[in-house]
């Protein structure tokens, strides 16, 4: 249909007062819903307000006519949606108000209302939307006061009962959700409840005031009158999370990813990974089409969060929504229209929380806040302003956040200062009023805040802009202990004992634990000291391909005090592959414990098919750590020192010859950021390679061969060092190099 033709209809009904509609009965109000959809298929602004005119002069007549109120508010909303102008929207205010005067028991002018207060909000000057909203006066607040009268004028309104509940949601002041919890029980009940809208609004509603358990039967009845399932099931994830239900919000979560077909639940997935995948995660995420690839993609994006601090499957995802709910309590927006100024290099393309919104959910609770109001201060420019302190052992990262314009919109800055506002930047450090407190004020957060200068203020805004580049685009859910461990693990790997040699793989991690911060138990005459460990072996997508749960039992005559260390060996059967391993480490109580690992480990086949070599061993007498075989004894060092002059006893395996077959050794020795005896040898007989220590031939036992080698350490002075064994097979021509990295330290 033509604009023209379009607006003619719309003449016609506009000049025609005799018409009483009584917008009760479905039929009138299905009449009324075809209006508003003709009307959003015009985009001719100009005439529209030609028909806008015309059906002023038919108000002017008959100013007592709902329904003219009604289309003229109607086409002035539409207006308001063309031009984006305010005016638009006051003029459709004003028709909705005055039909509610003359009939306020019919609900479409209180819809007509609702909407034209929403979108009057949206124009509004934030800082003073705020404090109107904390007396009710506010757009948002009179919204849904008018949507709640449309829902009580008629329960079963549908659109009336969700626009109300997705407004009430909206608000940061939640005095009014009794009300509207009411309107949306009363909606579902009724012939609206058929509406999977309806049922929708419910459950978020429910959940919104704390009732888990309704807000369950309301996303259970969307589903079941047919809204969108993945949605459904989303909210039913989010739900069972909230209500600490992770088993159920597990499966619902990605029950719905395997349905989420359309649009709708594409974009909620979306918006709700973009929160913490970075930009490359979510472009891999976008371009899968199958919903079923999707869920697959997403349980490995989770898994892998909880491989890397060593965690339950699960712990992440539910981590998420647990900041999620937190966010939405406490940084939620409360306008879509964010204003920036030069300060704020951060910007971001999301509508639902301000950045310390962002900042949480991507990295959790801060181990420290700070914050300085200033009050009492004559002329003071400060503006609300907060600070977070993330502890890292990598380097610690501090985030500030003004609020300018909205008290409700705190926006990432580079420097503590930048809450004085742009001038601060141009002003000698410290001169401005309050800027030398609000700087003592970060105090507790770093030293550097402990003195203040040009110097210190540069530094503290790199690493403002550090923070922000690094907080934006990464994520992390760290082990947090009152008291770290410091653990020491090294690893190695050999052929599989369990099943003969040669059979297998199996990654050996040893770990030294300082007692001194362990607290014993008593265990009769000796002290006891129990820990559980897990040891997580993860492939480079992150799949976990073995796993170790154990609790170990330490004991000793007495407290253990001073250097003395706990130390053990864990194995677990691997296969061949690249793989990064966890391992945690806790009190059982949890008062101490570490995540610590490494994050590349090849491990070969070790299956004696071919020519292959086991990893390493460089142990020591007295270390206090054995491998003990069934036939031999292999020496370790769990902390991989050794004193000036010892001697290290070297342990590796060999797979692969046959019966009696030779094969080429060499041991080299190089020391690590320096020179050392070896290295005035190196340049004595020219060239860049570490001479050679052992050089030999030896025979293969047969499948495994198995070689002790010590190495004496006599001149070789306090440093780190990298030993390397270099085999040779003459026969296949094949080389094998393994490395090995230890410390040689001044004896006690």
């Amino acid at each position: 249909m033509t604009t023209t033709r379009l607006l003619l209809l719309f003449a016609c009904l506009s000049v025609s007062p005799t018409v009483r509609l009584s917008s009760q009965e479905p039929a009138d109000r299905r009449a009324i819903e075809g209006l508003r959809d003709s009307l959003a298929a015009v985009s001719d602004s100009g005439a529209l307000l030609r028909l806008e005119a015309r059906t002023i002069e038919v108000a002017k007549r008959d100013r007592d006519n709902t329904l003219i109120h009604l289309r003229l508010g109607f086409i002035a909303y539409r207006l308001g949606e063309i031009a984006g102008s305010k005016k638009h929207y006051d003029d459709a205010a004003g028709e909705f108000e005055w039909a509610t005067e003359l009939r306020p028991e019919w609900p479409y002018p209180w819809y007509g209302l609702g909407l034209s207060e929403l979108a009057q909000g949206e124009h509004a000057v934030i800082a003073i939307e705020n404090l109107k909203q904390q007396l009710g006066k506010d757009y948002l607040s009179k919204a849904s006061a008018a949507f709640a009268r449309a829902v009580q004028a008629d329960p079963g309104f549908a659109r009336a009962t969700i626009d109300l509940a997705t407004t009430a949601l909206t608000q940061r002041i939640h005095s009014r959700l009794e009300v509207v919890l009411q309107a949306v029980r009363l909606a579902a009940a009724s012939p609206a409840g058929r509406d999977p809208g309806v049922q929708l609004a419910r459950g978020r509603v429910e959940r919104e005031v704390g009732e888990a358990d309704s807000a369950i039967v309301g996303f259970t009845a969307y589903l079941a009158v047919g809204g969108d399932s993945a949605v459904g099931l989303y909210e039913l994830a989010r739900t069972y999370y909230w209500a600490r239900r992770p088993v159920d919000g597990w499966r619902s979560y990605f029950a719905g990813a395997r349905a989420g077909g359309s649009a709708d639940a594409f974009g909620l997935y979306h918006r709700d990974l973009s929160y913490v995948a970075d930009t490359a995660e979510l472009a891999a995420f976008d371009a899968l089409h199958v919903p079923a690839d999707r869920a697959a993609w997403l349980e490995r994006f989770w898994v892998r969060r909880d491989v890397v601090e060593a965690r339950e499957p699960g712990e992440r995802l539910g981590e998420h929504f647990r900041r999620w709910f937190y966010s939405w309590r406490n940084f939620r927006l409360v306008s879509r229209h964010r204003h920036y100024d030069i300060t704020e290099v951060y910007r971001s393309d999301q509508q639902e929380f301000d950045d310390r919104g962002i900042i949480y959910l991507r990295h959790g609770e801060p181990d420290r806040r700070a914050f300085f109001t200033g009050a009492g201060t004559v002329g003071t420019a400060l503006q609300p302003n907060e600070s977070w302190l993330y502890r890292r052992s990598e380097g610690n990262l501090i985030f500030h956040f003004v609020a300018r314009e909205d008290v409700q919109d705190y926006k990432l800055v580079e420097s503590v200062l930048d809450a004085m506002g742009w001038s601060s930047r141009f002003q000698r450090t410290g001169s401005a009023p309050d800027a030398a407190s609000l700087w003592e004020s970060r105090a507790d957060l770093d030293p550097m805040y402990t003195r203040m200068g040009m110097r210190s203020a540069t530094d503290e805004r790199d690493r403002g802009h550090r923070a922000i580049r690094l907080g934006t685009s990464t994520d992390s859910y760290r082990q947090h202990f009152p008291v770290a461990l410091d653990v020491v693990v090294n690893d190695f790997v050999m052929g599989h004992r369990a099943i003969g040699a040669g059979a297998g793989q199996e990654l050996h991690v040893v770990f030294a634990i300082p007692a001194q911060e362990l607290a014993p138990q008593p265990g009769g005459e000796k002290v006891l000291y129990p820990l559980r460990f897990r040891l997580i072996v993860a492939d480079s997508a992150d799949n976990v391909v073995a796993r170790l749960d154990t609790l170990r039992v330490f004991s000793a005559r007495e407290t253990l005090r001073g250097a003395a260390y706990l130390t053990g060996r864990m194995t677990i059967p691997v296969p061949p592959g690249v793989y990064r391993y966890r391992v945690l480490v806790t009190t059982g109580d949890r008062d101490a414990g570490q995540v610590v690992g490494r994050d590349s480990l090849t491990v070969e086949p070790l299956d004696g098919r071919q020519f292959a070599a086991s990893d390493v061993v460089v142990g020591r007498a007295g270390s206090g750590l054995l491998w003990p075989l069934p036939d031999d004894t292999v020496l370790l060092n769990p902390l991989g020192r050794f004193p000036e002059g010892s001697v290290a006893e070297l342990y590796y395996e060999v797979y692969g010859l046959g019966l009696g077959a030779s094969y080429h050794t060499e041991v080299r020795l190089e020391k690590l950021g320096g020179t050392s005896l070896f290295g005035a040898i190196r340049g004595l007989f020219g060239g860049r390679r570490s001479p050679v220590l052992l050089a030999f031939d030896a025979v293969s036992e047969g499948p495994a061969t198995r070689v002790h080698r010590s190495v004496d350490l006599r001149g070789v002075g306090r440093g780190e060092y990298v030993l390397t064994v270099r085999l040779t097979d003459p026969a296949s021509g094949r080389v094998i190099v393994r490395t090995r990295r230890f410390q040689v330290v001044a004896r006690s």
